[in-house]
């Protein structure tokens, strides 16, 4: 899981339609915090309250407009007790306020005895306004008590009939043009969230096999995207360049001289096998039956996951890098007089297999850590085979390049079918500031 915080100012609301609250709880602020209900001084007497708070923003470019508009709109449903007029032009403006009167509740069968009032708070805010509503319920002859709530209902509270109140005085009040938002309250529900439909493969008779199959593809359809596509031709035009200059000659030329006969020449040697197709294949195979057999299990949901990336990056990169060796129909060295350069059709050996296998397995484990250290380390562990190729002289620079880049291809492809069926949860809430407002926006996959 990742979580991103970023701040965007604006300095206008932003056009959407109205959403549900969101719990950022100790992550980000409202505008205000409601000093809560006052409770009616009568003498002698406890009294208990619930308030349901509800904070939205109108926009809107007069804000004694909107105040106005307030006004007429409140007192189409309740009778008015008390009103403040707010102050935009004031530094800090200043909120006005609308009370109503105390209203006993229609159908009232309970005892003790109770009434109703709403209070309705107008907060001047840059291009409209935040509007804050509460509703109050003060019975008689019970021990204090106040109970807050957000948008949603508290906690005990199962009551079916409650309503935004705010939302719906703002929404009765606004345009269709201007659209009402929702300040997030301090309980509730995440703005936006993954993808709502049902899963392709939920409604299938074998799920898991049709899971396999969306999953393929779909990595298919990121690998041959448009922007995967343009960064594959950049990839190989600068294979081109490599193989049909002087530039692979000479690197192999010098890396024979400097890097082969140390130590380090033996190492890469030594990981060639990472790069058999006949071992490598059979352990995804194995990792990904492993992670069937212990879903549900945290070692075996992980070595599952690897081996089902890695299968499917081979069964995604396979077929272009077949067609690749032979589009580009490069030499090995010392094998045709040509040297490195591209003789289409005329050989198969212009981009690295045992690059592009040997990269897999790491490139599939990178995509799944998160600490940029380990990241770090398995992309670099997937260039081992690559070199090994060079160290035996077996490819020039730019054929184990072009198989190496193949394999990272295909890594991104599969990593963008796993976030698209997964789905991503965004979080967005206003944040004041002083002078000018602005966006906080939460994200995690």
């Amino acid at each position: 899981m990742i979580m991103l915080i970023t701040l965007v100012h604006v300095a206008r609301a932003v056009e959407g339609e109205p959403r549900p609250g969101i719990d950022l709880t100790g992550s980000i602020l409202p505008l205000e915090v409601f000093e809560g209900p006052t409770i009616s001084p009568l003498q002698n007497r406890n009294s208990f309250e619930k308030s349901k708070e509800n904070q939205v923003f109108v926009p809107g470019r007069d804000g004694q407009q909107l105040w106005k508009q307030t006004l007429e709109t409140f007192s189409s449903d309740w009778p008015i007790a008390v009103t403040r007029e707010p102050d935009f032009t004031s530094s800090p403006p200043l909120d006005g306020l609308i009370e109503s009167a105390w209203l006993e509740p229609p159908g009232q069968s309970v005892w003790p005895p109770q009434r109703q009032r709403i209070r309705v708070r107008v907060v001047p805010a840059i291009g409209g306004a935040w509007i804050e509503a509460v509703m109050q319920t003060e019975s008689l002859g019970v021990a204090p008590d106040v109970e807050m709530a957000g948008m949603w209902q508290a906690e005990g509270n199962n009551s079916n009939g409650d309503q935004n109140i705010a939302t719906r005085l703002a929404a009765q009040m606004a345009p269709r043009s201007e659209p009402v938002y929702t300040l997030p309250a301090i309980e509730g529900e995440e703005l936006f969230t993954g993808n709502s439909s049902q899963l392709p493969w939920a409604s299938s008779k074998y799920p898991k096999l049709s899971h396999a199959g969306h999953n393929v593809l779909q990595d298919y359809k990121n690998f041959y995207g448009c922007e995967n596509l343009v960064c594959l031709t950049a990839a190989f035009g600068a294979g081109a360049l490599m193989a049909n200059t002087g530039f692979d000659t000479t690197m192999q030329t010098a890396w024979q001289t400097s890097v082969t006969p140390t130590g380090v020449g033996t190492f890469f040697s030594d990981t060639k096998p990472l790069g058999e197709g006949k071992y490598a294949l059979p352990i995804f195979g194995l990792a990904t039956a492993t992670g069937l057999l212990l879903e549900g299990n945290y070692a075996g949901d992980i070595v599952g996951e690897w081996g089902s990336r890695s299968l499917r990056m081979f069964v995604v990169g396979a077929p272009p890098l077949y067609i690749l060796q032979l589009a580009t129909g490069g030499s090995r060295p010392l094998e045709s007089s040509a040297g490195s350069k591209w003789k289409s059709f005329q050989d198969d050996n212009g981009v690295s297999g045992h690059a592009f296998v040997g990269a897999i397995p790491f490139l599939a484990a990178a995509e799944m850590v998160e600490n940029p250290w380990a990241k770090g380390t398995l992309y670099v562990c997937s260039t081992f085979v690559g070199f090994s190729r060079m160290t035996d002289n077996a490819h020039y620079p730019s054929q184990a390049f072009l198989g190496w880049y193949l394999a990272w291809s295909s890594a991104v492809a599969v990593s963008r079918t796993e976030m698209h069926f997964a789905g991503m949860q965004v979080r967005v809430v206003p944040i004041p500031m002083a002078g000018t407002s602005g966006l906080g926006i939460e994200a995690t996959w």
